[in-house]
């Protein structure tokens, strides 16, 4: 019966949406538009691999063809199709028709969704959930501002043989208000699901791994906006989550629209505030924000929740040529002592960019995150009776820094030749420190690069050239990795294309690679694409030497066409 009153009020909610869907659609619009607009295209690879190694087990051919076709019908119904095929395999993704479907109409400042869509009204409460049903944004040129939505979030999926997991039916809906003033912003929003304990049947066994829930979830947000461009911002949610409606039958507590409180309760909280100022020096900001453990909403696939972050950030631009931006933050979670390991994360990032001609560039970042991590043995913690008796204790900080430089540099500009000189460094280290113990456990690695590239424009040649040193540090060994890259490129005609790249790279570790690519395009009737591809691969070392060939042709189909009426006659246009 409840489930026949739920069905009952989505097709009500359809119904009161179709006079707003009359006005809302611009009938002018519609009737100018095709009854049916249709684009797409068509691929097929056809791909080759022959190795020299006896372990080589990558298919010797191989081929792939795939297709979509957007057909959009009146302008505001969109049915896509597509298929792929590789050898005698096919797998299709065909939608039949208004099985699943999406509308959006709109007039003016009324806007309608029907069919599958997803709005949000707070990360805390609703946020990009998709439903099945209706919806409605009414933006009127006021201060108040109005949004609305129900509909089914999940389907019924009863358990099968195979595994998959299982879902209750789920029907949710709710709205946000929002009011603006100049000197204001004030909104709220609440938004309400519940699953059908009764839409599957499960067994014992399926009972463990799913339950059906309640939920309601609501947020406020007010932001003042004060003198001197400052502004702050602050945001409260609450979120009631019932677990388990099916031990409502045996438990004492009320059953009401808003939440059944039998059962598995639990009652949870966000806070969220911000402050920032522009000025002429530049923008300074800092945030705070805390989620109660556990927190969790119906509206939303994936929450984070247990942490409290603290940010700060500072971006100017007040030197000439110089653009400078800070971030710092700290963050750590297990707030009510529920878990058993504890971390804590500080991280800050510094990047800056100076253009100090119109020849020179530079750019440089430093970026680190330091994580301490506390396995706690509540066993041990409880029973030692000296600091010392636990020194095997499960903690630890985690090191991750990069620091990057890179100098650009126009050696020449014109219409005719544009040469180009680009060189670049890069730090990183990735460690862990054991309790007191700060010997280097980790990897650090070096990179440097120096790159040329020279284009003869009215020849429509490009050359480039890329020398590459790698140097790895890691606890037990040393890898450095000396590559140079080559390149030539030449365009023929606007339709034709050709390139060749050539690749050496010889490690510390005797290994040796060279990497030969040819690839040609060809552009037929400016709808047919032909790619010829062919790749050779040496790589010697470790006692073995192999080599792999391989090539790819692919050919690709780009078409659409329209089928409208005018003066009582149906008209086909298309390009193909």
């Amino acid at each position: 019966m409840t489930e026949l009153r739920e069905h009952i009020g989505l097709l009500l909610l359809l119904l009161l949406a179709k006079p707003l869907v009359m006005i809302a659609q611009d009938i002018e619009q519609v009737a100018k538009s095709p009854w049916i607009n249709a684009n797409g295209g068509i691929t097929m690879s056809h791909i080759g691999n022959f190795s020299t190694d006896s372990l080589f087990t990558q298919q010797p051919y191989s081929m792939f063809l795939s297709g979509n076709i957007n057909n959009q019908l009146f302008g505001v119904v969109d049915l896509p199709i597509s298929f792929s095929y590789t050898n005698d395999e096919v797998t299709k993704n065909l939608p039949q028709p208004f099985n699943r479907f999406s509308m959006a109409p709109s007039y003016k400042w009324v806007k309608t969704y029907m069919g599958y869509a997803s709005m949000s009204f707070s990360p805390y409460s609703l946020s990009g959930h998709e439903f099945f049903g209706g919806g409605v944004e009414l933006t009127p040129k006021s201060n108040f501002k109005f949004s609305a939505m129900y509909g089914q979030l999940n389907k019924a999926v009863s358990p099968d043989t195979l595994g998959s997991e299982p879902y209750f039916k789920r029907m949710g809906g709710g709205f946000k208000v929002d009011y603006g003033h100049e000197m204001f912003d004030v909104s709220f929003n609440v938004f309400k699901a519940k699953d059908y304990k009764n839409s599957i049947s499960i067994s014992n066994d399926d009972s463990l791994l799913i339950k059906p829930k309640d939920n309601i979830a609501g947020t406020g947000m007010v932001r003042l906006k004060l003198i001197d461009n400052l502004s702050l911002m602050v945001e409260y949610a609450m979120s009631a989550m019932n677990h388990d409606i099916t031990r409502t039958d045996s438990l004492e507590g009320k059953s009401t629209f808003l939440l059944d409180s039998r059962g598995d309760v639990s009652v949870y909280d966000a806070f969220k505030t911000s402050v920032a100022q522009s000025s002429k020096i530049g923008k300074v900001g800092a945030t705070y924000e805390r989620v109660s453990p556990n927190y969790a909403t119906l509206g939303a696939y994936y929450f984070n929740n247990d942490f409290e972050n603290i940010t700060a950030d500072f971006s100017t631009s007040l030197i000439p040529k110089v653009n400078l931006s800070m971030n710092v933050g700290f963050q750590r979670d297990n707030l009510k002592e529920q878990k058993t390991n504890n971390s804590r994360r500080f991280i800050y990032s510094i990047n800056g960019s100076f253009a100090a001609s119109k020849k020179l560039s530079l750019n440089t970042s430093v970026t680190n995150v330091q994580t301490y991590v506390h396995i706690r043995d509540i066993y041990q913690e409880v029973s030692q009776t000296n600091p010392y008796q636990n020194l095997d204790t499960l903690s630890f900080t985690q090191i991750n820094f990069t620091s990057f430089g890179n100098a650009n540099y126009v050696l020449q500009s014109s219409s005719k030749i544009r040469q180009n000189l680009n060189v670049g460094f890069t730090y990183q280290q990735a460690s862990e420190i054991q309790f007191d113990d700060t010997r280097f456990i980790g990897n650090q690695i070096y990179n440097g690069m120096l790159s040329y590239q020279n284009s003869l424009i009215p020849q429509k040649l490009n050359f480039s050239s890329t020398v590459n040193y790698n140097y790895n540090i890691m606890p037990q060994m040393e890898v450095k990795v000396f590559t140079v890259n080559m390149s030539v490129r030449k365009a023929f005609y606007e339709k034709f294309n050709t390139s060749i790249v050539t690749t050496l790279s010889n490690a510390s570790n005797s290994t040796k690679v060279v990497n030969v690519r040819l690839s040609g395009g060809y552009i037929l009737l400016e709808r047919h694409n032909f790619n010829l591809g062919l790749t050779m691969v040496n790589n010697k070392g470790n006692k073995r030497n192999t080599t792999q060939y391989g090539g790819n042709f692919t050919y690709s189909y780009m078409f659409n066409c329209s089928l409208k009426r005018e003066n009582k006659k149906f008209e086909f246009e298309g390009n193909f």
